[in-house]
């Protein structure tokens, strides 16, 4: 059971410059001793959105 997620291999994440494994298993004991899956944490930043002005026009014929 712990030679099938070593033979997935690993996650490189550039971002964080780490590797991650991509397949775990995590025990229901390790989990309620609080271990986490190990990947790259939710952090991720998104471009702005143009703002979008409507001409005068536009908004007569509404």
């Amino acid at each position: 059971m712990r030679t099938e997620p070593a033979s997935a291999g690993f996650y490189h994440s550039d971002g964080w410059n780490r590797d991650f494994p991509r397949l775990q298993i995590l025990t229901i004991e390790e989990l309620l001793n609080g271990k986490d899956v190990s990947m790259p944490p939710n952090m991720t930043t998104f471009k702005q959105a143009e703002k979008f002005y409507k001409d005068e026009k536009q908004i007569e014929m509404f």
